[in-house]
């Protein structure tokens, strides 16, 4: 197989590129039939849209490739059970580690490529996985307004799977970012984060089978995310939710890094309403503030430095106010100052332990209905029953995942 060279071409030379402008772009190196990559530089994000003869190859970004591609074999394999959970992560684990070759398409199309040639994947199939990744890194390329660009002619030494019509995404991607550009202000990113609070004052206007059905997915999963849990296109579930928005039944908080460098839709809005008043930019600033508007408090009681770090680190993204106490003999009075929303606290603690305390913040006036969760590494049945026993609310086993955290807390929170 000959290798092609790996040539550069600066934006200053190559003319008939224009400034910077994603649909111009995309349209010249079509026109012009050229094979190779667009690389684009963007808020320390770096895009790469891969070309054979003017048709579109492959696109992605810098950010966590692996786990688009997780998200995008996970929702497959609803209608293609050969791709398991086992078959997902070998993929994963056979490219993740390797290092890139610049002259190779990126290694999450390598993994695709792995899936095809060990028939865990069928061509038809594998052409409706790189068409869903396209579109959604489409779809987020071209709300860019600014970014340093090059063409790198004729990068990949391996043949493409199979090549796309731009036009088609083009036409497609427009139409999703109308369809976001409509929730705006309200919503303005499908990696935002909607959440719904079980005790909220809000809740009694929905009927027990909407509090269920919320009470179980909105808990700190992005809409692509969602989407990916329900089978359902993110945009719709993101529309389905708005009227929901709207009624402060469900509050949205922004993206986690790093994913919160990706463009959003209020950044397209801008660059092409130039008249845009104060007022948009406004509201467009305060839509994520007016819903948090309440902090909670959280308690996390631990004679762990290693644990109490880590539940800071899950949560502090989460709009909570995090205290962290390390000495159980002292924590019954700090609690008495802090007045915590709800408490995490740990069973095996030297001087009065987690089941003991429990019982003693119960007994104060105070705290009587105040959420408790223990947090231990005892998963049997009577550790669990000693801690209702105590007066816990709930109980969460070491280890345990962000999503097993944020599950508890916002469970009880609102």
């Amino acid at each position: 197989m000959n290798v092609k060279n790996y040539q550069t071409i600066s934006v200053s030379s190559v003319k008939e590129l224009p400034q910077f402008s994603p649909m111009s772009i995309l349209e010249k190196i079509n026109q012009g039939k050229e094979t190779g990559c667009l690389v684009v530089n963007h808020n320390s994000v770096t895009w790469r849209i891969y070309i054979d003869q003017g048709e579109l190859v492959y696109g992605s970004h810098s950010l966590d490739c692996f786990e688009r591609l997780e998200r995008h074999l996970r929702r497959l394999s609803y209608s293609v059970p050969s791709l398991t959970a086992g078959v997902r992560n070998q993929a994963r684990l056979n490219f993740q580690q390797k290092i890139q070759n610049p002259n190779d398409l990126p290694l999450e199309y390598q993994a695709i490529r792995w899936l095809l040639q060990e028939n865990y994947l069928q061509p038809s199939e594998a052409a409706q996985l790189i068409k869903s990744l396209n579109q959604e890194i489409l779809e987020l390329f071209l709300l860019l307004t600014d970014g340093d660009y090059e063409f790198i002619n004729n990068c990949e030494s391996c043949k493409p799977l199979m090549t796309f019509v731009f036009r088609y995404y083009i036409i497609k991607c427009q139409q999703r970012i109308q369809g976001w550009q409509a929730l705006y202000p309200l919503i303005s990113s499908p990696e935002q984060r909607p959440y719904f609070f079980t005790k909220n004052k809000n809740s009694s206007q929905l009927s027990p089978e909407e509090i269920k059905k919320f009470s179980k997915l909105l808990r700190g999963f992005n809409f692509r995310q969602l989407a990916v849990l329900t089978n359902q296109d993110e945009l719709k579930i993101a529309q389905y939710i708005y009227k929901f928005i709207q009624s402060n039944n469900i509050v949205i908080n922004p993206p986690q890094a790093p994913f919160d460098k990706l463009p959003h839709v209020v950044d397209h809005i801008k660059s092409h309403q130039h008249n845009e008043n104060d007022e948009i930019k406004r509201l467009s600033d305060s839509t994520i503030s007016d819903n948090k508007t309440q902090q909670y408090k959280v308690v996390c009681i631990d004679d762990s430095p290693t644990i109490l770090n880590e539940i800071n680190r899950f949560l502090e993204q989460e709009n909570l106010m995090i205290h962290a106490i390390d000495d159980s003999k002292k924590a019954l009075l700090q609690i008495i100052r802090l007045k915590p929303d709800i408490i995490l606290l740990d069973v095996g603690m030297p001087g009065i332990d987690g089941y003991r305390l429990c019982q003693l913040i119960r007994n104060h006036h105070l705290f009587k209905t105040t959420p408790i969760i223990m947090v231990t590494g005892n998963r049997g049945l009577i550790d669990r029953a000693k801690a209702r026993v105590a007066g816990a609310s709930d109980y969460l086993t070491k280890p345990f995942t962000q999503s097993d955290l944020l599950e508890r807390v916002f469970r009880y929170l609102g």
